[in-house]
């Protein structure tokens, strides 16, 4: 791989890197919405709903608990002035038992919607606290992130398209490569126009004697 698809393949990965950081915020963003959400939906059904709810009960069951005892007492006047003594008043005393523990109940539930509701006041003030950071990372810190990747993708494609391609090797270049082991001297094969080289000197003596003419021939001549 050339240093040029290098580059190219390093554009690639910054791109993939952006919708990655782009993925993560969308993400990131849809939970915290929705656990936002969630927060605020459980908060107005304690503060509005259940405390709504209860504050009536207590009243209603309040106003049931006092009709309750007054039945008791009319019966017991009732009873004491038609035969003189106190009756047991089963029935009465039964129904006022009732109607105290219904209001009792109602009671407790108010407390404690009104503790479920300071809590969770405070739970979310925390969470609130939790999330701003990352809060601040998608609202600032990543945009930034990606911003900086754009200007290094728009550079370095700016440097791709400004840079020379590589010159391709000749069809000469390529087959002409003389390779020389280490210790070994090249020999060149000597030019047409180039003298042979000289030979051993006891080699040219021999030739000297060939061709020296004999005696006899220098008499002829």
């Amino acid at each position: 791989m050339t240093s040029q698809e290098a580059r190219v393949s390093s554009v690639l990965v910054l791109r993939q890197l952006g919708a990655s950081l782009v993925t993560f915020a969308e993400t990131v963003s849809v939970a915290l919405e929705e656990a936002g959400a969630d927060v605020q939906r459980t908060r107005r059904w304690l503060a509005e709903d259940r405390y709504r709810y209860w504050r009536t009960q207590v009243q209603v069951r309040a106003e049931r608990f006092t009709q309750a005892q007054l039945a008791l007492k009319q019966r017991e006047v009732f009873d004491r002035t038609l035969s003189g003594t106190p009756s047991s008043c089963v029935d009465e005393r039964k129904a006022l038992k009732m109607a105290q523990g219904q209001l009792q109940e109602a009671e407790h539930k108010l407390s404690r919607v009104k503790a479920w509701s300071q809590q969770i006041e405070r739970e979310l003030s925390d969470y609130r606290g939790a999330v701003q950071r990352l809060v601040s990372a998608l609202e600032v810190d990543i945009p930034n992130a990606r911003a900086r990747l754009d200007k290094m993708i728009d550079s370095l494609e700016a440097y791709l398209a400004l840079a020379p391609p590589e010159m391709p090797r000749s069809a000469s270049e390529e087959s002409v490569v003389d390779i020389v082991r280490p210790g070994e001297v090249q020999v060149q094969p000597p030019a047409d126009n180039q003298s042979p080289a000289p030979q051993d000197p006891q080699e040219g003596d021999e030739v000297l004697r060939k061709t020296k003419p004999s005696p006899n021939e220098n008499t002829a001549l």
